[in-house]
């Protein structure tokens, strides 16, 4: 997907620490998980300039950028999700 000005939205979750045991047949089985953040990814000037970058080069800035985030603690994962489908998860450490 083409990533625009109107697309251009990401959330991050904090993922727990522990998860349900068991076959997830019937349903599946409720984990929770917050939501600790949401801001455009891709510098405006970068999609208003019709120069964006390959996918894979923003992934290293917007880690260094989120592990510096208040929010972010040792022995958690969080999860970037985007509106343009991409996702990764990340670590303070990893």
């Amino acid at each position: 997907m083409k990533i625009t000005d109107i697309n251009n939205f990401c959330r991050i979750f904090e993922l727990p620490l522990d998860y349900p045991e068991g076959f997830c047949f019937g349903g599946g089985r409720p984990v929770q998980f917050s939501m600790v953040d949401w801001f455009n990814p891709i510098p405006d000037e970068d999609i208003s300039g019709g120069k964006i970058k390959g996918w894979d080069e923003y992934v290293p800035m917007l880690i260094d950028f989120l592990k510096d985030k208040m929010y972010v603690r040792e022995g958690f994962k969080y999860l970037f999700v985007s509106n343009f489908d991409k996702a990764f998860i990340f670590t303070k450490n990893g």
